[in-house]
């Protein structure tokens, strides 16, 4: 059983820490305008500073995480285990292309017949088939 998943459990921790350090780094550029916009002699420097600060070891904490997880996908992208054309933006859980596949097909339902809307539902419900099986497929790789 060993590393059954773990290829697909980094590459879903890779999407999720790329998206919270996106996040971070906001808030982080947020709070740096606010500080430089405050008065010297507002008691709010300080504390924001200090905000700025425990952001700031957070988003080294979360880089630092990225490129383990990085090393682990390129590794077994080498192995080929994964397909290398993937990227951060691209990888999905399965779990969220199946949530929009079940909103396609209800989507097509509910469209009134020859409809422009259910066209497009059900040109939708193609889309995240596939690509429920092409992660299904990484999945499997994983494991074998």
């Amino acid at each position: 059983m060993g590393g059954e998943g773990f290829v697909v459990d980094a590459t879903n921790e890779l999407r999720t820490t790329s998206d919270i350090l996106l996040l971070d780094l906001q808030a982080l550029s947020d709070l740096e305008d606010q500080k430089r916009s405050t008065q010297h002699d507002d008691p709010k420097l300080v504390d924001l500073a200090a905000k700025i600060e425990e952001l700031a070891q957070r988003v080294l904490a979360g880089s630092r995480r990225q490129r383990e997880l990085s090393e682990s996908v390129s590794d077994a992208t080498e192995a080929g285990a994964i397909d290398g054309s993937e990227t951060i933006e691209t990888m999905r859980a399965a779990s969220a292309i199946l949530a929009d596949w079940r909103d396609a097909e209800r989507a097509a339902k509910e469209a009134p017949a020859r409809s422009r809307a259910r066209s497009e539902a059900l040109r939708m419900v193609a889309v995240y088939r596939e690509e429920y099986r092409r992660a299904f497929e990484a999945a499997r790789r994983t494991r074998g």
